[in-house]
């Protein structure tokens, strides 16, 4: 709705303004009928009592009512935005932020950020579907999507997650959830597709699966992208086929980096191979670690589905350890859904999908059992209180969980620098929140002594930070995330 109404906006303005004009006054507003942020309705030459000043020049606060529903939207626009920015994706401001009063009375709009205009250049301003300013705990940032839903199906469209991203140099690879792969350069914004064999090899699993009478063959596929940089490898985890038991299990891609063409092959799969399943449950998620990767794998939500009980021996619901031989063995287990993992000073860290809330985040040890399914803070989705909410001794506690649930995803460790005062923060992305948040741990890694976050409007599936330190977040909903740091930040 919020995207909707974002264009509506746009298209009064570019009715008015024609895309002309050079300075804000009651002529250039009198075809538009809105209301001020206390609802008295303007119109006309009384626009005029409503043109202020800031320190950026003239400005126009309003909220827009006009075939718009709900209670329209505050935006804030500059003479220069006027005549620039609108025509470009000028930026509107979120009505949400608490931030954004004090934003209106001593600067008006914020400058649009340079690295995001030497994008423009070469995306059109259609793509470029929304801008705004959100606060963190220490950091302002500026939020910009960029629609790429022409390449990516959006999650809503069959539950497929839309891409994973990598940031390879001063490109951002992105892996969609069939299989086809787009790389857009962060510097000039040209965007090219990717010469790949995975899309083929992705269609060639003829996907399949059956749970209580609703099909999930729509949701299967890819599970994880990754970049070894040592080892110039691009690691995909997805959904493969056993065609000989038809059935279908977890398995892992590698193909060397290759600008020109990936040439993908299978070279490692789980021991288990599971008719029907709900593949939401698969994990997938892969790291480097030591002298090989971590791979994480889910319940395949046999436990909640079928009643079935998870041998110690499987390797469903474990964190995996993979040799340089592709050769597997148990890192850790009672894991129900992990679904972000990364590697802080040694220190394996992951987050984990918990029932009906009770989202994790642990630090993962070789050997340790994380409870699942006797152990969860959480419920059954009819609500049953089943779970022992206290780990007893042989499990081992999550150092955070939230409660209800924020549709946990990816997580990642920030040294970059475009946030100075996020260093070594854990960033954590949301699906139900469409939020990142900003977690810090003690120095013994073993207790979240700060937790802050910034709405980013959309799910975030995926998380890389560029060269230069910018967040680069895949959505749900087909749009790649930028998040830069704003001109004007916190003092």
């Amino acid at each position: 709705m919020k995207s909707f109404k974002f264009l509506i906006i746009i298209s009064l303005f570019f009715v008015s303004c024609n895309n002309t004009v050079t300075e804000i006054s009651s002529d250039s507003l009198q075809n538009i009928i809105g209301s001020t942020t206390n609802k008295i309705e303007v119109s006309g030459v009384e626009w005029d009592s409503f043109i202020g000043k800031s320190n950026s020049g003239n400005f126009i606060a309003l909220r827009v009512s006009q075939d718009i529903e709900e209670d329209g939207v505050l935006i804030v626009f500059t003479i220069e935005d006027l005549e620039d920015g609108i025509k470009d994706g000028g930026k509107i401001m979120n009505p949400l932020d608490r931030n954004v009063i004090d934003k209106m009375s001593s600067t008006g709009i914020l400058l649009l950020p340079e690295k995001i205009s030497k994008l423009q250049q070469n995306i059109t301003s259609e793509k470029f579907s929304t801008q705004f300013n959100t606060q963190g705990d220490f950091h302002n940032v500026d939020i910009t999507m960029i629609d790429f839903t022409e390449y990516f199906t959006k999650y809503t469209n069959g539950l497929l997650p839309s891409f994973y991203v990598e940031v390879i140099g001063d490109d951002v690879f992105m892996f969609g959830g069939r299989g086809n792969i787009v790389k857009m350069n962060l510097e000039n914004g040209i965007t090219s597709s990717v010469s790949s064999n995975l899309e083929q090899i992705i269609n060639n699993q003829e996907y399949s699966s059956t749970v209580k009478g609703s099909d999930y063959s729509s949701r299967m596929g890819l599970r994880d992208s990754f970049y070894d940089k040592n080892k110039e490898l691009i690691l995909i985890t997805a959904i493969k086929k056993d065609f000989d038991k038809n059935c279908f299990t977890l398995g892992v891609l590698s193909a060397d980096l290759n600008q020109n063409n990936l040439d993908f092959s299978w070279v490692f799969n789980i021991d288990d191979c599971i008719e029907n399943f709900n593949s939401h449950h698969a994990g997938g998620r892969i790291q480097s670690f030591e002298e090989g990767y971590l791979l994480t794998v889910g319940d395949f939500k046999l436990p909640e589905d079928f009643g079935e009980q998870i041998t110690p021996q499987s390797h469903l619901g474990k964190i995996l350890y993979l040799d340089q031989r592709w050769s597997a063995t148990i890192y850790s287990s009672g894991h129900r859904n992990p679904q972000g993992l990364t590697i802080f000073k040694d220190q394996v860290l992951s987050t984990e999908h918990g029932p009906f809330g009770g989202d994790e985040f642990n630090n993962v040890y070789e050997g340790g059992n994380y409870g699942w399914p006797s152990s969860a803070y959480g419920f059954t989705y009819s609500l049953e209180s089943i779970y022992e909410l206290d780990h007893e001794e042989s499990f081992v506690e999550p150092i955070y969980f939230f409660t209800p649930s924020i549709g946990i995803s990816e997580l990642l460790v920030y040294n970059g620098d475009e946030f100075p005062r996020w260093k070594e923060f854990v960033f954590v992305s949301s699906l139900k929140d469409m939020t990142i948040y900003t977690l810090k741990l003690n120095r013994s890694q073993d207790n979240v002594i700060h937790v802050g976050k910034f709405y980013v409007d959309q799910r975030v599936r995926d998380m890389a930070v560029s060269d230069d330190g910018r967040l680069v977040l895949a959505g749900d909903l087909g749009s790649l995330i930028i998040v830069n740091r704003t001109e004007k930040d916190i003092p």
